[in-house]
């Protein structure tokens, strides 16, 4: 609020003597005409201290003590409308005191004016069916710091401030209100309530006060001056709001416009804050562009064309609905050398959809559900997702490296219709993709420096392509696509085994083409050469799964239990592939009791026969079978061992 300058005064200096009555006043003004009445009465009574109804250039005072009224009703507006255009009208009590303006049916026709009205402590004015036209000069006009009620009425004119000569409260029930500025705060609490009616005219200025809308329609300008309130709990906003410094609160009814949360005023940055509990939200969304914004869903349903969230911006969402028609972006900005301000996304419950979400910033899922029908694109220096739990889907999914960031899932599923793209850089903090809960994918694409680490629930139907890349195991069996080796930097990609109990399951690679450089080393591998160790790398479910040229761009570097160097890879009838040694591999086998005997499983050498003898001490063996070992692995029942105690079985090549 500005420049305004009351003219209330409560008392007055002269002394008059009417109806028997003495009267003090503190202050002498030629045109002050007082209501001198301790009791309720009509705005025509003669109870006026001039003895004159109040007229033109007169300031009208109903400060006197006692509980009353004065009525402006029907019969003053038909009979003495010349009554009703005054200079300025002040109304409040002393303590235990309270005056009322009451306009009772005047009708609109013939409204009460004047150039300033002030409505102070231990009163109100009250309309009903009745207009209010003021005309003060700019930076005048009406004062409420006591309690204003406007039913199924027309109040216009230029200014109207609440709270600022104390706590003022204005309830807006029906009718217009078609004032130029609306100004709410001060020093003291201001609250404009719009429980009806049309508000569409001016301005109105959030100046540490508070507006509810909770029915009618609103669409005048809102000016967020100094952490002022908008809290809507029904209606219709059709406003766009530029929040600089202020919190806007939808609780329920309908928001049609362009939300900024802060805006700039081309100075200093704003501090600004939504929160969305109901109701429903249309219009593009704008956060933390120009200054620390925030926006909180907790219900409701926010539907815009497009939605941004700045570098120091933070949306979290932990219920309702977010439709977004366009993008969803969520930026960062460098603000000093080697720091930067970045924006944040957090979904932890709700619906969220849009037609792709552009990652500079953070992405963090705790819950809820996201479906981008278009692409999730991670650019820039420390874009990030994390999904601990809930649904994220794409078409695609393209993770551009960083200076640190990545992709974390620990939790939850994500799905990738087509195809994710997971790029890399040489740099320590850049942790690249990695996989611990659900993922659907088709197409895996994993770039020069990339990182791709394993583990939860994969399933991928196309083609995994990687490109001096590397690839980490998981602690479980994982399932994969087909290989495909490409060209590019140094060109060799490595796989490793990083944990003692992992299976690494591949489709069949071999109609696949491979690069003719491109090497696969596997690192850390500590499985069995028979296969069906404790680390299992395996493709299809044949020997056929890989041709020859592409076995042989497949080595070992330092395998478990042999001699360190690189071995080139040989693959088994089962479709595993292990280290290739001059040295026979030791069989292995594993016991499980039947109904009809133990059933002996043995793996070893392909195309060979193993000799199996058995023992009740282990110290005296006797031959019990020789099998050809056809594919690798084989089964056969010891019918015999339910006549003993004990048995042991081991197994040894024949020459």
């Amino acid at each position: 609020m500005k420049n305004f300058l009351p003219r209330y005064s409560p008392n007055l200096f002269r002394v008059s003597i009417l109806a028997g009555t003495i009267y003090f006043a503190d202050r002498c003004v030629a045109q002050d005409n007082v209501w001198t009445s301790v009791a309720s009465g009509n705005w025509q009574d003669a109870s006026w201290s001039l003895g004159i109804l109040p007229a033109t250039n007169q300031t009208i005072w109903i400060t006197n003590a006692g509980w009353k009224a004065v009525q402006i009703g029907a019969a003053t507006a038909q009979i003495f409308p010349q009554s009703l255009n005054v200079n300025a009208i002040n109304i409040s009590s002393p303590t235990n005191s309270f005056n009322t303006l009451l306009l009772n049916f005047a009708g609109a026709q013939t409204p009460l004016t004047v150039k300033t009205l002030t409505v102070a402590s231990n009163s109100a004015m009250t309309m009903i069916s009745s207009g209010l036209q003021i005309n003060g000069p700019d930076g005048s006009g009406m004062m409420i710091g006591g309690q204003f009620d406007q039913n199924d009425s027309v109040v216009s004119g230029n200014q109207v401030n609440v709270g600022y000569v104390g706590p003022g409260v204005y309830n807006f029930n029906s009718g217009y209100f078609t004032v130029s500025q609306l100004w709410l705060g001060g020093n003291t609490p201001g609250v404009f309530n719009q429980n009806g009616g049309t508000n569409g005219f001016g301005i109105t200025h959030l100046d540490g006060g508070t507006y509810v809308l909770s029915n009618g329609w609103y669409s005048a300008a809102i000016y967020f001056d100094t952490f002022g309130k908008f809290h809507q709990q029904g209606g219709t906003l059709a406003s766009d709001l530029t929040i600089f410094n202020g919190d806007y609160v939808l609780a329920g009814g309908v928001h049609q416009g362009w939300t900024e949360v802060p805006s700039p005023n081309g100075y200093t940055e704003g501090l600004a804050t939504m929160q969305q509990t109901g109701g429903t939200n249309n219009g593009l969304i704008e956060i933390g562009s120009y200054g620390t914004g925030i926006y909180t869903m907790s219900n409701g349903v926010c539907n815009a064309p497009g939605f941004s969230v700045g570098p120091e911006g933070v949306y979290s969402q932990q219920d309702g609905t977010l439709q977004v028609s366009g993008v969803i972006g969520v930026g960062e900005e460098q603000i000093a050398p080697g720091a930067l301000a970045v924006g944040q996304f957090n979904l932890s419950g709700g619906q969220v959809s849009s037609s792709g979400l552009y990652l500079q910033g953070f992405y963090s899922q705790t819950g809820g559900t996201n479906l981008t029908a278009g692409d999730i694109t991670m650019n820039n220096m420390e874009s990030s997702v994390t999904l601990s739990s809930g649904l994220l889907t794409a078409d695609n999914f393209i993770e551009n490296p960083g200076f640190q960031g990545g992709v974390s899932l620990t939790g939850g599923t994500l799905i990738i219709t087509n195809d994710l793209f997971v790029g890399g850089i040489n740099l320590p903090n850049w942790r690249g993709f990695s996989c611990g809960s659900q993922l659907f994918v088709s197409n895996i694409r994993v770039a020069p420096l990339g990182i791709f680490s394993c583990g939860g629930t994969i399933v991928q139907s196309g083609v995994l392509t990687l490109t001096n890349a590397s690839l980490y195991s998981g602690s479980n069996c994982v399932q994969l696509g087909s290989l495909r080796l490409a060209t590019g930097g140094t060109t060799n990609s490595t796989l490793y085994m990083t944990s003692p109990t992992s299976i690494m399951s591949f489709n069949d690679s071999s109609s696949v083409t491979w690069s003719s450089e491109p090497m696969l080393i596997i690192e850390g591998w500590s499985g069995s050469l028979n296969g069906g160790g404790s680390q299992e790398i395996i493709f299809g479910n044949n020997s056929n799964s890989l041709t020859s040229t592409q076995l042989a761009h497949i080595q070992f570097h330092n395998p478990a239990r042999l001699t360190n160097g690189m071995y080139p890879a040989r693959i088994l009838a089962s479709g595993e592939i292990v280290p290739a040694t001059a040295e026979p591999a030791v069989a292995n086998m594993a016991l499980q009791p039947q109904p009809g005997g133990m059933l002996v499983t043995l793996r070893g050498e392909a195309g060979r026969t193993y000799l199996i003898e058995t023992s009740t001490d282990m110290v005296h063996w006797a031959p019990w079978t020789n099998q050809f070992n056809a594919t690798g692995t084989m089964t056969v029942t010891d019918t015999d061992s339910t006549n003993y105690p004990t048995r042991f079985y081991r197994a040894q090549l024949v020459p």
